[in-house]
């Protein structure tokens, strides 16, 4: 997700200049490009889901207008900048905005045709048996169904940032997300979870390399595979959190965060520290997301 302030949605939305059509009965703005209604309902859906699971568990209310936007209409409401997040690639405005695609990322197809290329064979199998082919690229795994459950860890930024939540590092924010994503997936979407568990365990076939911590960054990252597979190295982490500890250890991580405690420099400090305060498979994630590297797997 695109690091962006976030704010609150004082002003009532444009619905006639916008051009989009509006979905009632959520409890935050739901807007859809016009002939994607059926596609955005789904997305509110999760998002609700999402919204009611982690508004409970953390005892804040995020305020959000969700637009789930076609090609033609994303440049309009997408966060401006030199460099905008390209179609798909889910982010939160300073306007309150949490944009995303009618359809997926093409990205997704560019990683199911990596994973098909650099897995291993019985691996691979295993995959597009729980996920079915890509139609891009038939012998890589269909990632659409996990790309749809992403949107509880753009729900758990929104809360975050509103909350006035901060992190000294990067991967840090993302973890947090990805730990919130594990739990409403859990909770409300255990098949959504198994599928995202099996692309994170597949990733750890992948031959290790270092790369930048701006990897994590997927709307300005170069290469989606090694952003889409940092991410699922941190999503591996934090699941052994919940499966040891279950919501417990977000909550304190949480409340912490909103204390904006200050972090050591050291990755080994950091690493205890978190594994203090919050479990220790986040703080062994230290070692692997060091200051200015992160080290995931990445087949050359």
């Amino acid at each position: 997700m695109t690091a962006i302030a976030a704010a609150p949605t004082a002003t009532p939305f444009a619905w006639r200049e916008s051009g989009l059509t509006p979905l009632p009965w959520f409890p935050f703005t739901v807007a859809a490009s016009r002939s994607h209604a059926a596609a955005a309902a789904l997305v509110a859906q999760r998002a609700e889901r999402a919204y009611w699971y982690l508004r409970r568990l953390l005892g804040f209310t995020p305020r959000f207008r969700l637009l789930v936007l076609d090609a033609a209409d994303w440049p309009r409401f997408a966060a401006p900048s030199s460099a905008p997040p390209p179609f798909g690639v889910a982010h939160f405005t300073a306007g309150g905005h949490l944009i995303v695609g009618a359809t997926p990322a093409e990205a997704w197809h560019d990683v199911a045709a990596h994973l098909a290329a650099h897995l291993p064979p019985r691996a691979l199998r295993e995959l597009v048996r729980v996920h079915g082919r890509d139609h891009a690229h038939p012998p890589g795994p269909d990632l659409t169904a996990v790309a749809d459950t992403l949107i509880a860890h753009e729900v758990a930024h929104v809360i975050a940032e509103q909350a006035g939540a901060t992190f000294p590092r990067r991967w840090l924010a993302e973890a947090f997300a990805n730990y919130a994503l594990v739990a409403v997936l859990a909770e409300t979407d255990p098949a959504g979870l198994h599928r995202l568990g099996t692309l994170a365990e597949a990733a750890r076939a992948l031959a290790p390399a270092a790369i930048g911590e701006d990897a994590l960054d997927v709307a300005g990252a170069a290469d989606p595979v090694a952003s889409v597979v940092a991410q699922l190295t941190l999503t591996r982490g934090v699941y052994e959190a919940y499966a040891d500890a279950h919501t417990r250890p977000l909550v304190r991580w949480f409340d912490a965060a909103r204390e904006d405690r200050p972090a050591p420099d050291a990755d080994r400090e950091l690493g205890r520290m978190l594994a203090r305060d919050v479990h220790a498979a986040v703080g062994r994630l230290a070692a692997r997301f060091g200051a200015g590297r992160v080290c995931i797997a990445r087949a050359a």
